[in-house]
């Protein structure tokens, strides 16, 4: 949290970013689940937070260890469907599905970049890893949504 920042408005601003993140990672269902764990966990420790140099990194980290056993036990994430927001916009076949074969790594860091627009320190720091992993995991996710569209 910024100094003088209230909980609620660190909550207002991190709670969409979480939410992708989780959601591109986990899918739907377990991503909701992470975000709700991590926000109560937020608000169980909030003076905690003040004192933190990445607070939204590291309850990434806290909503990734609440659902790790739900992982396990699960195949592969269950993204929401495509909805094309216009007709101009439409993806391109087999997109949903080139996605669900990347690892959970290269998924989240795809998606953050490339479909919400995340610079690459935005979402170093959301995901609370280096740089040159974040473009690690973008290189080789985009290497494989290249080889799994390409005809």
């Amino acid at each position: 949290m910024q100094a003088g920042e209230s909980f609620e408005e660190f909550v207002v601003a991190a709670s969409p970013r979480l939410q992708r993140a989780f959601v591109a990672r986990y899918g739907v269902d377990l991503g909701h689940d992470a975000l709700a764990d991590a926000l109560s966990w937020a608000w169980e420790h909030r003076d905690q937070l003040n004192e933190m140099e990445n607070p939204t990194g590291y309850l990434y980290r806290v909503g990734q260890t609440s659902v790790r056993g739900n992982v396990r036990r699960r195949r592969r994430a269950l993204l929401p469907a495509e909805e094309p927001i216009s007709p101009a916009a439409e993806p391109e076949p087999g997109l949903h599905t080139a996605l669900e074969r990347l690892t959970d790594d290269q998924r989240v860091a795809v998606l953050l970049v490339h479909a919400h627009g995340y610079t690459y320190a935005e979402a170093a720091t959301m995901l609370d890893i280096p740089i040159t992993t974040l473009r690690n995991h973008i290189h080789l996710g985009m290497k494989r949504l290249r080889r799994h569209l390409e005809p």
